[in-house]
């Protein structure tokens, strides 16, 4: 009986945890997903197409899962459990260099890095990826399409310098035209540390200009001035270390570029700016992560300069988010989608095609690594 009965308080339990999430989603929904830098996706809305493909159904399990009580808390607590134990051990093990890990991350040197990530492991999703791409170019003949491919440490050994071919798999299946695909080159471990944190898989301030510079270059865009750089010293402990005591916190260095006024827009409505590098300058930034500094992953951004130009489509994932707005100085609107969440949060799928049309999009630019090329650009069959 007592088995019994505790059974159905545990079964009770469980049901009350999904009803309050479920009361929350419609009622009084998260608005962000801290701890993975982006919004919290909504209840979707209703419709019997979306019902009958089965996209209303994954969008409200999704919705679900982020609005359970504590939803961020858990996953940041599952993530520390999951690597408090693994990385001091392998940064021991590891102490004298080399590529010692445990699961998929590695300290070499000063550095916490990933193993290379052999071709044969994501060549069918990269010409997967670059036939999408080619096809919606060659469908847009009054549009420019662009690639911009950041190597990072899954594209090379960082003992060796040799690399794994990616890039070179997926430039070899686009068909855009010459100068239309470039890539933020990393040939060696002195590169990879110059041009990304140590306990991040993101770009660091040099890494970002750089690239910025290049993507500049490959859009035929004016520059902005060089900017100034502000630094908080050891003040940062990236993703890959999260929840690790032992691991020294880095400086975070941002690039203050003299941006032009501009309207900012999320789906929500319009936002003061993006990112918060003003309150990181004044010293009232109370959490130093990429997320907070350079902003949320949002589902679509737009910048609006008010100033005749073209118009603009970024496609990519966070890297983005540190380049996007002096980016989009050099345009009259400047679009930015994350295909991550853009169905949840606009309510509707990416649809290439229309998104050209309704936005008057004169420039299409892919900017990401392999995580993003090498998942074969997913939530984007439309169009």
């Amino acid at each position: 009986m007592n088995r019994k009965r505790f059974q159905i308080c545990t079964a009770a339990l469980c049901l009350l945890f999904l009803l309050a999430g479920l009361a929350r989603a419609l009622l009084s929904p998260e608005t962000e997903i801290a701890y993975e830098n982006r919004p919290a996706r909504r209840w979707p809305a209703f419709s019997a197409g979306a019902f009958l493909r089965g996209d209303y159904q994954a969008a409200a399990e999704d919705a679900l899962a982020d609005q359970l009580p504590e939803a961020s808390r858990m996953k940041k607590l599952y993530n520390i459990c999951d690597t408090s134990l693994a990385l001091p051990l392998i940064r021991f093990l590891g102490r004298d260099g080399g590529y010692v890990g445990f699961r998929d991350i590695c300290f070499l040197k000063d550095m916490l890095v990933v193993r290379p990530v052999p071709l044969s492991e994501k060549e069918a999703a990269l010409k997967e990826s670059a036939r999408r791409i080619s096809a919606w170019a060659e469908a847009s003949p009054g549009t420019d399409f662009y690639v911009y491919y950041i190597e990072t440490d899954r594209d090379l050994n960082l003992e060796t310098g040799e690399k794994t071919g990616l890039f070179d798999c997926l430039a070899a299946e686009l068909t855009l035209p010459a100068g239309h695909v470039e890539r933020l080159r990393i040939d060696s471990f002195d590169d990879y540390h110059r041009d990304f944190f140590k306990t991040d898989h993101h770009w660091n301030a040099a890494g970002s200009y750089r690239g910025y510079t290049e993507l500049c270059a490959l859009l035929n865009a004016e520059p902005l001035p060089q900017p100034e750089k502000y630094t908080v010293p050891a003040c940062y402990r990236g993703t890959r270390a999260a929840g690790v005591e032992g691991v020294p916190a880095e400086d975070f260095t941002v690039n203050l570029y003299d941006c032009p006024d501009m309207r900012v827009t999320i789906p929500a409505g319009p936002i003061p700016d993006y990112g918060m590098q003003a309150l990181l300058v004044n010293g009232e930034l109370e959490h130093v992560s990429y997320g907070s500094v350079f902003g949320v992953d949002c589902g679509e951004l737009v910048f609006d300069t008010g100033k005749p130009g073209k118009n603009l489509l970024v496609m990519g994932d966070s890297y983005d988010n540190a380049v996007v707005k002096p980016l989009a100085a050099g345009f009259e609107k400047t679009y930015c989608v994350d295909l991550r969440s853009y169905a949840g949060e606009l309510g509707r799928p990416f649809v290439m095609a229309e998104v050209l049309r309704e936005h008057d999009i004169d420039a299409v630019l892919f900017v990401g690594g392999i995580d993003y090329f090498g998942a074969t650009l997913p939530n984007m069959e439309g169009g």
